[in-house]
Protein backbone atom coordinates (compact mmCIF):
# COMPACT_ATOMS: atom_id res chain seq x y z
CA UNK A 1 0.00 0.00 0.00
CA UNK A 2 1.33 3.86 -0.82
CA UNK A 3 -1.09 5.59 1.49
CA UNK A 4 -4.92 4.79 0.48
CA UNK A 5 -4.00 3.18 -3.14
CA UNK A 6 -3.26 -0.38 -2.77
CA UNK A 7 -0.35 -1.74 -5.25
CA UNK A 8 -0.67 -5.17 -6.92
CA UNK A 9 2.12 -7.27 -8.57
CA UNK A 10 1.91 -7.46 -12.07
CA UNK A 11 1.16 -11.29 -11.66
CA UNK A 12 -2.15 -10.27 -10.99
CA UNK A 13 -2.57 -7.79 -14.26
CA UNK A 14 -4.50 -10.38 -16.22
CA UNK A 15 -7.01 -11.28 -13.90
CA UNK A 16 -7.55 -7.37 -12.88
CA UNK A 17 -7.76 -6.39 -16.90
CA UNK A 18 -10.36 -9.67 -17.05
CA UNK A 19 -12.51 -7.83 -14.04
CA UNK A 20 -11.79 -4.49 -14.52
CA UNK A 21 -11.99 -4.63 -18.44
CA UNK A 22 -10.06 -1.03 -18.67
CA UNK A 23 -9.25 0.32 -22.47
CA UNK A 24 -6.57 2.36 -21.39
CA UNK A 25 -2.87 2.28 -19.93
CA UNK A 26 -0.95 5.02 -17.96
CA UNK A 27 2.99 3.42 -18.01
CA UNK A 28 5.29 4.60 -15.72
CA UNK A 29 7.96 2.08 -15.99
CA UNK A 30 11.63 1.74 -16.81
CA UNK A 31 12.40 1.60 -20.66
CA UNK A 32 13.63 -2.39 -20.55
CA UNK A 33 10.23 -3.31 -19.00
CA UNK A 34 7.84 -0.99 -21.42
CA UNK A 35 7.78 -3.10 -24.60
CA UNK A 36 7.25 -6.49 -23.14
CA UNK A 37 4.24 -4.59 -20.79
CA UNK A 38 2.37 -2.97 -23.54
CA UNK A 39 2.58 -6.19 -25.47
CA UNK A 40 1.51 -7.82 -22.30
CA UNK A 41 -1.40 -5.12 -22.04
CA UNK A 42 -2.22 -5.77 -25.54
CA UNK A 43 -3.21 -9.35 -25.26
CA UNK A 44 -5.55 -8.33 -22.15
CA UNK A 45 -7.75 -6.25 -23.72
CA UNK A 46 -5.98 -2.54 -23.28
CA UNK A 47 -6.03 -0.62 -26.83
CA UNK A 48 -4.93 2.94 -25.34
CA UNK A 49 -1.48 3.82 -23.62
CA UNK A 50 -0.24 6.99 -22.06
CA UNK A 51 3.50 6.26 -21.66
CA UNK A 52 5.53 8.26 -19.29
CA UNK A 53 8.55 5.87 -19.80
CA UNK A 54 11.81 7.07 -21.15
CA UNK A 55 11.44 4.82 -24.60
CA UNK A 56 9.02 6.09 -27.52
CA UNK A 57 6.40 3.00 -27.54
CA UNK A 58 5.24 2.65 -31.07
CA UNK A 59 3.14 -1.12 -31.36
CA UNK A 60 2.74 -2.48 -34.57
CA UNK A 61 -1.03 -3.02 -33.53
CA UNK A 62 -3.06 -0.45 -36.30
CA UNK A 63 -5.94 -0.51 -33.76
CA UNK A 64 -3.79 1.23 -30.77
CA UNK A 65 -3.08 4.63 -29.86
CA UNK A 66 -0.13 5.74 -28.18
CA UNK A 67 0.91 9.24 -26.77
CA UNK A 68 4.61 9.42 -26.07
CA UNK A 69 4.92 11.92 -22.67
CA UNK A 70 8.18 13.49 -22.73
CA UNK A 71 8.40 14.83 -19.46
CA UNK A 72 12.03 16.76 -18.99
CA UNK A 73 10.91 18.51 -22.64
CA UNK A 74 7.31 19.52 -21.12
CA UNK A 75 9.68 21.01 -17.73
CA UNK A 76 12.38 22.60 -19.82
CA UNK A 77 9.30 24.56 -21.43
CA UNK A 78 7.54 25.50 -18.45
CA UNK A 79 10.83 26.50 -16.69
CA UNK A 80 11.77 28.98 -20.12
CA UNK A 81 7.71 30.32 -20.07
CA UNK A 82 8.16 31.18 -16.20
CA UNK A 83 11.59 32.17 -16.18
CA UNK A 84 10.18 34.92 -19.58
CA UNK A 85 6.62 35.70 -17.90
CA UNK A 86 7.76 39.03 -15.70
CA UNK A 87 10.14 40.25 -18.54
Amino acid sequence: RIGNLEVSDTSELEAFCAEQKPTMAALCVPREAVEKLSDQLYRFGIRSFWNFSHYDLSVVYPQVTVENVHLGDSLMSLGYRLRNHDE
